[in-house]
């Protein structure tokens, strides 16, 4: 664990360095988008004084050491377009993003097992075709065509949600539920098939044979062996949801950090650009972690052969 811990530090660093080496390297002057914001008609001297002031003016690899010291000490600079500590306003977005993931992920959880185990119960039935072809229209679905279609249903021809609302419980239904379908459509995909996997196995054939229901098998047996391979693929969507939900959060005007994000690319905001980076580099790293040590828990021989895996 200890090593896989060093290895998730050096692919932080290894974001760190490629996010600010290409901010740096394209054609944004942040020192000059500051300045017009400013003020107006500056001087090219009154730009160069702002860039030798931000610091701009040194060489790239002094800016990132200046820049990565800072952030290990939790300051990542100020915003160049709000003038709040960039930390402060991630910090802020990223309650409004973390409402709807986590609603979200109760839809997940909940469709994925059910939808799952009626499908690999029902194997070739009515039901499982259906569910297929939902599914596969859910993977190719895009983000932004099934808010805007939600928004459009629900909002406007019937009027149950508002077309712009945050805040209250109704305001996170629609955006958890176009972030969760394409999740749900892939890890039902997944799961359906471990199970299916394991329903042939040895041991289900024992229980069976010992007269245990099959209900009892697949909730104490089956689940719990199939689990691992859907356990990865949410938590690697669970980072997938929060640094890419600048789609979804657009469309329902959420205030998220998705939203900050692409407004941070457009005002050419580059410590609010890299501190985003960092951060969603960080939960992406995060969830993977928590993934493994679920995926451990669930089955402990995977801990076994990982060692295996190293010691050959």
């Amino acid at each position: 664990m200890i090593k896989r811990f060093l290895e998730l530090i050096i692919i932080l660093i290894g974001v760190s360095i490629l996010s600010f080496t290409f901010s740096n390297i394209s054609s944004i002057d942040p020192a000059e988008a500051f300045t017009r914001r400013s003020i107006v008609n500056p001087s090219e001297e009154q730009i160069n004084e702002i860039r030798h002031k931000m610091g701009y003016d040194k060489p790239m690899y002094m800016q990132y050491v200046h820049w990565f010291k800072n952030c290990l000490k939790g300051d990542f600079g100020t915003s160049l377009v709000t003038q709040n500590p960039v930390l402060k306003d991630i910090t802020d977005k990223l309650v409004a993003t973390l409402t709807i993931v986590g609603m979200a992920f109760i839809w997940i959880v909940l469709f994925t097992v059910l939808l799952s185990v009626l499908t690999a119960v029902n194997k070739d039935s009515i039901a499982d075709h259906i569910i297929r072809v939902i599914t596969i229209f859910g993977i190719s679905l895009p983000s932004f065509w099934l808010g805007f279609l939600l928004l459009t249903l629900f909002a406007i021809t019937f009027p149950i949600f508002k077309v712009v609302d945050y805040g209250g419980i109704r305001s996170i239904i629609l955006p958890s539920i176009t972030l969760a379908v394409p999740i749900i459509s892939s890890c039902v995909r997944v799961l359906r098939a471990t199970i299916l996997s394991n329903l042939s196995k040895d041991y289900v054939l024992y229980a069976t044979a010992r007269g245990i229901p099959m209900k009892k098998i697949i909730t104490r047996h089956v689940l719990k062996n199939a689990l691992p391979p859907t356990v990865t693929l949410f938590f690697q969507n669970i980072g997938f949801m929060i640094g890419g939900s600048a789609i979804v959060e657009s469309v329902f005007s959420w205030p998220g950090l998705g939203n900050y994000f692409v407004n941070a690319i457009l005002g050419r905001d580059l410590p609010a650009i890299n501190g985003c980076v960092l951060i969603i580099a960080m939960i992406f790293v995060i969830c993977n972690l928590i993934a493994e040590v679920i995926n451990i828990i669930l089955n402990p021989h995977m801990k076994n052969s990982r060692k295996v895996e190293n010691y050959g």
